[in-house]
């Protein structure tokens, strides 16, 4: 298994070559420069940002292409005192022949309640490049690639994954490269699976994340494979659909297969535990899965403590600095 190259010098792009701010919001009681958000996105010129206030009113679905925008909205459990999201009916990203270009499009504090698509099978659909992908929630499959072609640099990054999954639509003409899911919830999935059809890759890791369920079982991996695989947790979900991955220093607890570095020329890199309750400080919350992304996720003691190849607890991260603190999610 290749190192994980991925640089992150690009996800500072939507932040350093910023034109315009534009403020939207489709509730009357929120002064805003736009009430509709298709509207606002019209508008920006590329390397813009898009502030989206929380609503009670979900904004329709919106898609652009060949613009590269931050649109950034409140998070999925905001911590303060006008508790609304940001839910939006569903995205879609296009790069196309024309000028210009989508690629380094961040998306940060949204929920999603239809389809992210990015590059779909439009017409002359090309492939999106350096996504930064972090705070939201998705109710609904994440579909990257069926326009075919070479996808790179990909951060997902403390999401919650409710009722939802990743994949490519089964488009056999698409290669993935450089993909990091880090410090994600995966709670259920839609259509049962959480990646899907992810075959044709090189550098992708799935690192610190938790993946539970309110089902009998979750399938984590459909037709997934030369993943890396560290440092996650996984409830009652079945990760040995991936085949030819490196799993290291994962917890498995009461799933369909509790040793999926076993199977399907899977490699086990060492450090993973079997079969053992990782006692989360919410445990009992998570075994039943319920639907909070604010469940106390922390972990004290137990087989899953320090005990990631990072020296860190597997599952959710909570570092004091930087990104990577699920409670700042």
């Amino acid at each position: 298994m290749k190192a994980i190259l991925l640089s992150l010098s690009f996800f500072g792009m939507a932040a350093t070559a910023l034109a315009t701010v534009h403020t939207v919001s489709n509730d009357p009681a929120t002064v805003a420069q736009f009430s509709n958000l298709q509207t606002a996105i019209d508008a920006a010129a590329s390397g813009d940002t898009l502030f989206v206030h929380g609503s009670p009113t979900i904004y329709t679905g919106v898609t652009w292409a060949d613009k590269k925008l931050a649109i950034i909205g409140p998070g999925f459990a905001p911590d303060k005192e006008l508790t609304a999201t940001a839910k939006i009916a569903g995205i879609t990203i296009r790069n196309t022949a024309a000028d210009g270009s989508s690629s380094g499009t961040e998306l940060n504090g949204l929920v999603l309640t239809g389809q992210l698509n990015v590059s779909d099978g439009f017409s002359g659909s090309q492939p999106v490049n350096n996504l930064l992908i972090q705070r939201c929630e998705f109710k609904s499959t994440l579909r990257i690639g069926t326009a075919g072609g070479g996808y790179g640099n990909y951060l997902f990054e403390g999401n919650y994954f409710n009722g939802s999954g990743v994949d490519n639509g089964n488009q056999s003409g698409s290669t993935f490269s450089n993909f990091i899911w880090r410090n994600n919830v995966f709670r259920n999935a839609l259509n049962g699976r959480c990646f899907g059809f992810f075959e044709n890759t090189a550098n992708m890791l799935v690192d610190h994340n938790l993946f539970y369920t309110s089902n009998s079982s979750l399938t984590v991996f459909v037709t997934c494979s030369s993943f890396l695989v560290t440092n996650n947790v996984f409830l009652k979900s079945n990760a040995a659909g991936a085949s030819n991955s490196v799993f290291n220093n994962n917890l498995t607890f009461n799933t369909p297969n509790n040793t999926p570095w076993a199977v399907n020329n899977n490699v086990d890199g060492g450090g993973n535990v079997s079969n053992l309750d990782p006692q989360m400080a919410d445990q009992t919350n998570i075994n039943n899965g319920v639907d909070n992304p604010l469940l106390d996720f922390t972990i004290a003691a137990g087989p899953a403590n320090v005990s990631g190849s990072d020296g860190k607890d597997m599952g959710l991260l909570f570092d004091a600095t930087g990104t990577a603190n699920w409670a700042n999610s």
